[in-house]
């Protein structure tokens, strides 16, 4: 069980969308993530450098995390196509 950690800039364009709710309860089933079950979300590794990066993907947002020893930190969240930039 891994615990999150959400920087203070996706909190606030969490709490800036009208389903912030539906959000940030996606966000907090990764607490198991890279366990034997499946957590019911698209998730996938980002390509690049950095082993450790993942994008999750709610509706058109998009959120990348990344995974160390028992922590997830949510770095950044924006729209599709701009959250690579």
């Amino acid at each position: 069980m891994y615990d999150i950690k959400i920087k203070k800039r996706v909190i606030r364009f969490i709490n800036s969308q009208l389903n912030s709710n539906n959000i940030m309860s996606k966000i907090y089933i990764l607490k198991d993530f890279r366990s034997n079950k499946r957590l019911g979300l698209d998730i996938e590794r980002v390509i690049g450098k950095n082993k450790d990066l993942y994008r999750l993907r709610v509706g058109d947002i998009r959120f990348i995390f990344e995974v160390l020893e028992n922590i997830i930190i949510v770095k950044t969240a924006d729209y599709r196509g701009s959250v690579y930039k």
